[in-house]
Parts: C-alpha cells; sequence; structure tokens
C-alpha cells in the first residue's frame, strides 16, 4: 500500500477519500479554541487562571455548539516523490524571497550609511547617548531618513552638553556643614502634597556641582541664586552626583 502525507510531512494513516480529480484526500475537523471540557463537560472559556481555563458561567459554546470543532475540512494527501518535489519547489522559493529580501536589506543599510555620513555631525553626536529614549530617536531618524531640523541638532546638542557638564559633578562639603552656593537653577519640579506644594529644585553650581534642594521654590529656571545650606546628604542620580541641601537661605 502506496504510504501518503500530510503537506506538513506526516504519514497519514486514516481514511483516504478520493477527489473529483482523483486524488488522494483525507479530512480533519478544526478545533474550537472558544470552550474546552471542564469536568466532563465541554463549556465556554472565561478565561485562564493557574494555567487552566475556566467557566463560570456554564454557558454552551457559541462557536461550535459544544461539539469541540467548528468545522471539517478537506485536504489532499501525497505520495513521497509529491512530497519531496513540493518541498524542493518551496525551498527554492524561499530561498528566491530570502535573496531578494537580504538584496532590499543591503541597499536599505546602504542608503542608512549614506545619510549618516551625510549628516556625520549630528550622528556622532547622537551616537554618544545611551537610553531607551536615545536610542528610538536615533533609529526613528534612521528609518525615516529625513534630514535633521534644526531643533533636534540643538536637542542632541544639548543633551550631549549637558551629559559632560554632569561627568564633572562632585559632591562637596561634609554632612551637616553649612556651605554658600552660587550657581544658576536647571529644573524646578512642583510636587502636589496634602502639605501643599513642595519643590524639587536643581541648581548647578558655577563650578559645575549638581545641588538638589526638596522643600520651598528657590527661583524660577535659568535663575541665577547665591544661598547659604546645610549639606543634608550626598546621593548619585543616573550616574549624576548630587549634593543634596536643607534650610536655605539666599545672601
Amino acid at each position: 500500500m502506496t504510504q501518503l502525507f500530510t503537506r506538513s510531512g506526516t504519514e497519514y494513516t486514516g481514511v483516504v477519500n478520493t477527489s473529483a480529480k482523483g486524488k488522494p484526500t483525507y479530512t480533519y475537523k478544526v478545533s474550537c479554541n472558544r470552550c474546552v471540557e471542564i469536568d466532563g463537560k465541554r463549556m465556554w472559556i472565561m478565561g485562564i487562571h493557574n494555567d487552566r481555563p475556566y467557566s463560570l458561567t456554564g454557558f454552551d459554546c457559541w462557536a461550535c455548539h459544544n461539539t469541540g470543532f467548528t468545522s471539517v475540512k478537506t485536504a489532499p494527501l501525497y505520495t513521497v516523490e509529491q512530497l519531496a518535489k513540493l518541498n524542493a519547489a518551496a525551498d527554492k522559493r524561499n530561498a528566491a524571497k530570502a535573496a531578494k529580501q537580504a538584496e532590499i536589506l543591503a541597499q536599505h543599510n546602504a542608503a542608512k550609511d549614506a545619510f549618516r555620513d551625510m549628516h556625520k555631525p549630528f550622528f556622532d553626536a547622537l551616537d554618544t547617548l545611551s537610553g531607551e529614549f536615545w536610542t528610538r530617536f536615533r533609529g526613528d531618524m534612521l528609518n525615516r531618513m529625513t534630514a535633521p531640523t534644526e531643533r533636534q541638532i540643538a536637542l542632541v546638542n544639548g543633551e550631549v552638553a549637558k551629559r559632560q557638564q554632569n561627568a564633572t559633578s562632585a559632591h562637596f562639603g561634609t554632612i551637616g556643614e553649612r556651605v554658600e552656593i552660587s550657581g544658576t537653577i536647571e529644573r524646578v519640579i512642583a510636587i502636589e502634597t496634602h502639605f501643599g506644594t513642595k519643590f524639587i529644585n536643581i541648581v548647578r553650581c558655577n563650578n559645575g556641582n549638581v545641588v538638589v534642594y526638596r522643600g520651598g521654590y528657590l527661583g524660577g529656571k535659568d535663575e541665577s541664586i547665591n544661598i547659604k545650606a546645610t549639606i543634608a546628604d550626598h546621593t548619585e542620580r543616573d550616574g549624576v552626583k548630587q549634593t543634596i541641601i536643607q534650610r536655605p537661605k539666599k545672601v
């Protein structure tokens, strides 16, 4: 008896039918994906809990009416020789498709390399920036291959300059020491609490060190300040050394 196989290569041992063209076929049931047998009864699945399906309603499955399958389909069967011929043809198509995709990818990469070279200073600066946002930003710029705008160039150069400046930030003073601080307010973050609005004031000292004060409002962004404050702590955030202060007083 001739061995017959499904298209996936599995040997078929069930009942063989014959199509109108005299070709061997078989029928199979398409399983329902909306219900499952629970405690001996098929029920509509509401969800999965602890890797097991559950049903709190006991409703009959509207998709298969509790039969367990949604339809019966007919598919062809193949001999070893026919299956080998089909697989060879499929491999040839897949190889041609993969070669075409590789060619398209190579052309796209070449275009991206040319685009990078055209805007080399921008991408050299961008490549120095790490982090999820900058990775996505770089990928988006390369995929769109649209010349960077003045605003985008300023954004990248500003971030590079900020990180270079952050690298020079160092802790200073000893905890409990009263020191004088002169610098510029880089950022003010307002936080609403049950006791009113509190502020996180981030100050860049004239010597490049970063100072953080959590409490009252010291001033607006880019405003120069000269204060006396008590050193409360030495911390580090995102690789930037920060000196935390308390009880600031303008001088």
